[in-house]
């Protein structure tokens, strides 16, 4: 587990967390690997332009993050279903069985900004090969934002002798991506610059959101793509990329 970064308090209990793009680990192989190439197959030239997205992504990423602290229970008649901050989520059962000890919840997000996304945008019709790679490094960013968070609130939890279980994001283990809107109605408006659409999409793209349970009981399990039925999935894809590589850090 890393060290635990700066936090500053936002007020109601809402923490803001100083991530820096240099305190993620970005593993280039496993950006190769979510490409769909295997390790020294990919060709040169691709090389190059993966060299030159991950370059502008270290220039362009605005990094936010943060998450609240928030009461968590379960709701007796509705074993698919969790209490946060005393709003009633259908989770299903995935999550829910997760979220079964857990005393409190950190519900978070954080974003890399929309330039890196406005930059990809931008090359697309001219280069579309630069546009790809660099969405998928727009993507890989973004989880290794999501894993620099989720260790620095494991670090802050260990210090009241809490544990934590993996992040569940809306969208993901059949947790309907609509029930967003009720996990951003928990935080202040734009929190970490992001904003929903009626549809439930993030805005910025390149953003994640969730909940971590945390309590004296929970589990955290090394790996959790087995379980849950979603297959096209850039989580998956990466952090399968990050296991085959050594990386590590394959549960969410």
């Amino acid at each position: 587990m890393s060290t635990a970064l700066p936090q500053f308090d936002r007020g109601h209990g809402v923490c803001e967390v100083a991530i820096g793009f240099g305190d993620l680990e970005i593993d280039r192989a496993a950006v190769v690997e979510v490409m769909g190439y295997r390790a020294g197959a990919m060709p040169e030239h691709f090389g190059e332009l993966l060299d030159a997205a991950l370059a502008q992504a270290a220039t362009l990423s605005v990094v936010r993050a943060g998450y609240l602290l928030v009461a968590a229970g379960r709701v007796d008649e509705r074993p698919g279903a969790v209490v946060l901050g005393g709003t009633v989520f259908s989770t299903q059962k995935i999550v829910a069985g997760a979220l079964l000890r857990a005393e409190r919840a950190a519900v978070f997000t954080c974003s890399i900004g929309p330039a890196m996304e406005e930059w990809t945008r931008a090359m697309m019709p001219d280069d579309p090969a630069l546009g790809y790679i660099a969405d998928a490094v727009g993507s890989a960013v973004a989880e290794a934002l999501a894993d620099r968070l989720h260790d620095h609130i494991g670090v802050q939890m260990a210090r009241h002798g809490w544990r934590i279980t993996n992040r569940y994001s809306p969208g993901y283990c059949n947790w309907s991506v609509a029930e967003q809107h009720r996990l951003f109605a928990l935080l202040p408006p734009q929190f970490c610059g992001i904003t929903l659409g009626e549809s439930a999409l993030m805005h910025p793209m390149k953003s994640v959101s969730g909940v971590i349970g945390v309590g004296t009981a929970v589990t955290h399990a090394d790996y959790l793509c087995d379980v849950c039925g979603v297959r096209d999935c850039t989580y998956r894809a990466f952090h399968a990329g990050r296991a085959a590589h050594g990386a590590g850090g394959a549960a969410r």
